[in-house]
């Protein structure tokens, strides 16, 4: 089996997918791709942390002028400025798989995913079509799973999941408030474990 690519972002779901690819002794790198997402720089901080303490290589790739012409106000700036972010960050993915001799690119897309993205489905599944061209496997091997079943596995594999970050404000604390921070609470719950994010609402 040759080196796959993982696409971070520094959140529960791609650091739990990171620490069980490791923990199964799969050879990886990470990928962590800035498209002009508000919480960028956290993402990088987390995802930073979590491949120093696996020992694992995060190459960088910043496009994060590529969302301007998807905003449409100067003044208020969305969370999430692509909504089908990933017809954009995975095809630089399987392109840079392809020309630097990764076999595979993994994603850590789970079952919630797709109330985000209704489409993500089809367009995952043409984008494995597209991966085949390339000769590169695309994969999504928790894209079953619910949120809080990738958490047990990852914390299972060794993560410590207050080194993560969700929210997607991007501000030092989690809001507590946008759906990426109720996903996160509703996962800790489901596992029925303490939850070590510090939330906003807990600072007032």
């Amino acid at each position: 089996m040759g080196k796959a690519l993982l696409l971070m972002s520094g959140g529960l779901d791609s650091s739990s997918a990171a620490y069980y690819l490791a923990k199964k002794g799969v050879d990886f790198d990470c990928l962590i791709i800035n498209y002009g997402q508000r919480s960028a720089k956290m993402q990088l901080k987390a995802s930073k942390e979590v491949c120093k303490r696996l020992g694992k290589k995060l190459i960088k790739i910043n496009i994060r002028n590529v969302s301007k012409p998807f905003i449409d106000s100067s003044w208020l700036r969305p969370h999430e400025p692509i909504v089908h972010r990933n017809l954009i960050i995975v095809p630089i993915a399987l392109a840079l798989a392809k020309e630097k001799g990764y076999d595979e690119v993994i994603l850590g897309t789970v079952k919630e995913d797709c109330e985000f993205e209704k489409e993500r489905y089809y367009v995952v599944k043409k984008l494995k079509e597209l991966a085949e061209v390339l000769g590169v496997k695309l994969s999504t091997p928790f894209a079953g799973f619910p949120k809080w079943l990738l958490l047990k596995i990852g914390i299972q594999a060794g993560l410590d999941p207050s080194i993560t970050y969700s929210c997607l404000l991007g501000h030092k604390y989690h809001c507590g408030q946008c759906s990426q921070c109720r996903k996160r609470i509703e996962a800790f719950k489901a596992l029925k474990i303490p939850d070590p994010t510090v939330y906003l609402s807990q600072l007032s």
